[in-house]
């Protein structure tokens, strides 16, 4: 049973619940139900992506990650699809119960999801804007909670969007070995790895020239700037370990989204 649950990557999850967790305080929601619905239908979609995602990379796990529940066997490809399809289906259920906007966002995410996996992760560049975008449009998800979009969360989404463009450039050029022989168009593979990096310095640097602007229009506290410039000086140093060590950058990248995060939390009170 472990094998189901390990599958999901129960940690991106959480960070996409945590996600829908800060944009509804951002716009300040607090419909206990309603926030619990969100967070299911969120880690659903989130789980159901990242099994939809294991079906189709079978042949580049078994170069890059053998020990994952499908490579190494624990799950059959045919049961994790079937796992997968009843997830977004139990997911876009729970999703009736919120609004209109969340519904469409929802089925939209599910579609992508597949479409990512299925085809669109071979295309250059285009597999990385459609990751960030399922990742950043959770913020979208928790804002919407209340109907609406606020400035703030429309910059927390692009801070987020541009850091994780640059953090899948980075998981590229960690997986380019196995990419090669899938025959996968990463910009890793078609160009080199240090092109790549530099790509992913550029998306890196645009969250953090992104990352004042809550502050500098009075949108979140001080105790938001003083948060979220650690974030940037971690992000910062990731982006000259990505020529190093793609792998390290990536957790760093990961540790300064999620103080990033915190800081706009934070920020508002």
């Amino acid at each position: 049973m472990f094998a189901y649950l390990e599958i999901l990557r129960p940690f991106n999850g959480l960070m996409s619940v945590f996600a829908v967790f800060i944009a509804a305080m951002l716009v300040n929601f607090f419909v206990p139900y309603q926030l619990l619905l969100a967070f299911l239908v969120v880690f659903l979609i989130s789980g159901a992506g990242m099994v939809i995602n294991d079906y189709f990379d079978y042949d580049v796990d078994k170069v890059n990650r053998p020990k994952r529940p499908i490579p190494s066997g624990r799950i059959s490809r045919d049961v994790a699809l079937a796992y997968a399809i009843v997830l977004f289906l139990i997911a876009n259920f729970i999703v009736l119960f919120l609004n209109f906007y969340m519904f469409i966002l929802a089925i939209f995410n599910t579609v992508i999801n597949i479409a990512y996996s299925w085809k669109l992760k071979k295309i250059v560049l285009v597999g990385n804007f459609t990751v960030s975008w399922l990742v950043a449009s959770t913020f979208l998800f928790g804002s919407l909670l209340k109907g609406i979009i606020t400035a703030t969360v429309l910059i927390l989404f692009l801070m987020a969007f541009s850091s994780n463009v640059g953090r899948e450039i980075a998981k590229s050029i960690e997986d380019v070995k196995g990419d090669m022989k899938r025959k996968v168009n990463s910009l890793s593979t078609v160009t080199n790895r240090y092109f790549a990096g530099w790509i992913a310095v550029i998306f890196i640097l645009f969250a953090i020239i992104f990352s004042p602007l809550p502050y500098m229009f009075g949108l979140l506290s001080v105790k938001y700037i003083y948060l979220v410039i650690i974030a940037d000086i971690i992000f910062a140093f990731s982006c000259f370990t990505i020529f190093i060590s793609p792998k390290k950058s990536q957790k760093m990248m990961k540790i300064a989204m999620f103080i990033a995060l915190i800081a706009f939390l934070i920020g508002t009170f």
